[in-house]
């Protein structure tokens, strides 16, 4: 549903693109239109006859479930329920759309073959098999980097090894890698306890692996899925083994189909996998499986799931062995396949095939990725990466790599601060999203505090921007919006004195005095709290006039900014950042100009 935010008017295109997807009803909750500030009090100019013409229309559109939020009152209620009382809710449609999600990305099965990553698995890779024995999380973190460059479009995610925790270590190892992509995840677990660990921390809906034919396996995944949504991946495999033949492997998918249905859970939630054997123990695995994957797709007009890498095992030259059958049985309507991205082989496979089958509009991608290159500028090594990608470890080791054939400083200008500014795009932009961006934040303060040490020893000294003073208004007592501003501006060279939260106003005018800041910053989430906020703001104004103050929060907008005297709205911790930085720049300036 769509609760709150905004007016009924401005959710109708939300409503659209939710109906349009949802095979369940979806509720519209709306503001009386959007509040503005009249004397540090919310005023909603949307009146009881005009909201109820909009709800009508919402009605109309699609909405199950009408209801009013901030702004209405019951004469509103009354009048959008007189308004739609007879028109008849909408008939809800299974879309059966095959989709897994992360907290922001999703991943639709049916149209071009979907990659999932395999290489976050600990068989065969004795180093990150001691890495999870040390809980060490940083190995997992950069595999999965690797392969998101690698175009994976899902990560699978097994950390099953003997003698750790292994739900611990894949709740621990799922919170870990939501903070670094947006990929979906494959929970890859035997251990139902471990599935569900994971399952519960899940931002999303995520991929399932796995069920069987086993009625006790059933019995046990299904109500997982159920309470908490995924995508199944189901092993045609039961308590009599793996069938010989492709007719057997499609009863276990028939099986696996009508005892979900009983949990109520769709076709389109189950990707069935044919199961791939080594063509070095049985010289017809690859035709018994590619068959299942056939009859699965024409006859129970499923979706399917492979590993490619099986098919291969105990033979030489495995990665050709691999590309080859994948594009065999990407040719028998494979819907994804579990491999390795990052394998040139396997990729050039694929992307030949999407070329091959029209799915490539005019070979684009093909000639960008495999046409001839203009010779590109060295990038800024692996610390503007890790920085990017948040992951604390690379970062400091990254400006440990950077100080051998750089001056600290020229490390904080030429890498650091260029990775927090593609950070800062990206956010705006809409592709880099909060916890990525904090995650940078974070990556940037290991590396600082490595390039720190090392100025300490050669007796240089950052350049400092200036004091900046940090609150949130008395009686507010939200502070993640701050915090991350906090963080955002210590990382840019400020010196960032953060007052918390619930301040009385003649505490920061006080300590901005004191201080010597050049800029205040004042943070209120609730509309009740508003008027803290002008006072703050009026005080600064007497006691400190040369200061400049940006103030930001959910309930704030320009006009009210503009109205209680602040300098300037910032709706995000960047453009708190971005801010901060002219203010700086003109100083710096002006304090030029009084020197000459």
């Amino acid at each position: 549903g769509l609760n709150c935010g905004l007016g009924p008017i401005r959710l109708k295109p939300y409503l659209e693109k939710m109906t349009a997807v949802a095979s369940v009803p979806v509720m519209v909750n709306p503001n009386a239109g959007l509040p503005r500030i009249e004397k540090g009090r919310p005023v909603y100019d949307m009146d009881a006859d005009r909201f109820a013409e909009a709800m009508k229309e919402l009605a109309l559109a699609g909405a199950s479930v009408l209801g009013g939020c901030c702004g209405t009152t019951p004469e509103h209620i009354r009048k959008m329920t007189k308004l739609c009382r007879e028109i008849p809710p909408p008939l809800v449609k299974k879309k059966n759309r095959t989709v897994v999600s992360s907290y922001s990305h999703a991943v639709l099965f049916g149209g071009r073959p979907i990659l999932i990553g395999e290489r976050i698995n600990p068989t065969g890779k004795p180093k990150l098999k001691q890495a999870l024995k040390d809980y060490d999380l940083e190995d997992i973190l950069r595999i999965a980097e690797a392969q998101q460059e690698g175009r994976a479009d899902a990560l699978d995610v097994n950390v099953g090894i003997p003698g750790i925790d292994e739900p611990v270590m894949m709740e621990e190892a799922v919170k870990a890698l939501q903070s670094v992509t947006d990929l979906p995840l494959q929970i890859d677990t035997a251990d139902p306890d471990a599935m569900e660990r994971a399952m519960r921390v899940y931002n999303g809906k995520p991929l399932i692996n796995s069920v069987n034919g086993k009625k006790e396996t059933m019995d046990r995944i299904f109500p997982l899925m159920k309470h908490y949504g995924g995508v199944a991946v189901a092993l045609c495999l039961d308590e009599d083994g793996i069938p010989e033949t492709a007719e057997g492997r499609l009863l276990v998918a028939k099986k696996i189909y009508d005892t979900a249905a009983s949990y109520g859970i769709g076709k389109n939630d189950i990707l069935v996998d044919a199961l791939c054997m080594a063509v070095s123990a049985d010289r017809n695995a690859a035709l018994t499986t590619l068959e299942t994957v056939r009859l699965v797709r024409k006859e129970l007009g499923g979706k399917t799931v492979l590993g490619i890498s099986n098919i291969s095992f105990g033979l030489p030259v495995r990665e050709q062995l691999g590309s080859a059958f994948f594009l065999m049985a990407l040719r028998e309507g494979l819907s994804a396949g579990i491999v390795n991205p990052n394998s040139e082989a396997m990729m050039a496979a694929y992307d030949s095939f999407l070329v091959l089958t029209a799915q490539d509009e005019n070979c684009g991608n093909y000639v960008e990725r495999y046409g001839e290159k203009e010779p590109e500028e060295r990038e800024n090594g692996s610390l503007k990466k890790a920085i990017l990608k948040g992951m604390a470890k690379a970062a400091a080791d990254g400006a440990g790599e950077a100080l051998a054939f750089k001056e600290p400083l020229a490390v904080i200008r030429e890498d650091m601060i260029p990775a927090l500014d593609e950070a800062g795009r990206r956010f705006e932009q809409g592709t880099l999203f909060l916890p990525q961006l904090l995650m940078s934040a974070e990556a940037a303060k290991a590396a600082f505090l490595v390039v720190k040490n090392a100025m300490e020893k050669t007796g240089q000294t950052r350049e400092k921007r200036g004091t900046v003073l940090l609150a949130t208004v008395k009686g507010d007592i939200h502070d993640i919006g701050k915090n991350i501003v906090r963080a955002l501006l210590e990382n840019y060279g400020f010196d960032v004195i953060d007052l918390g939260k619930d301040v009385a106003a003649e505490t920061v005018a006080e300590a901005a005095v004191r201080e010597q800041a050049f800029l205040v910053g004042l943070s209120a989430l609730m509309t009740t709290t508003v008027p803290s906020m002008e006072e703050t703001v009026r005080l600064l104004r007497k006691r400190a006039p040369g200061t400049k103050v940006m103030v930001g929060g959910a309930v704030l907008t320009e006009e009210y900014a503009a109205s209680i005297g602040a300098d300037v709205y910032c709706k995000d911790a960047m453009a708190s950042v971005n801010y901060a930085m002219a203010v700086a720049k003109d100083l710096a300036k002006d304090r030029g100009k009084h020197r000459q």
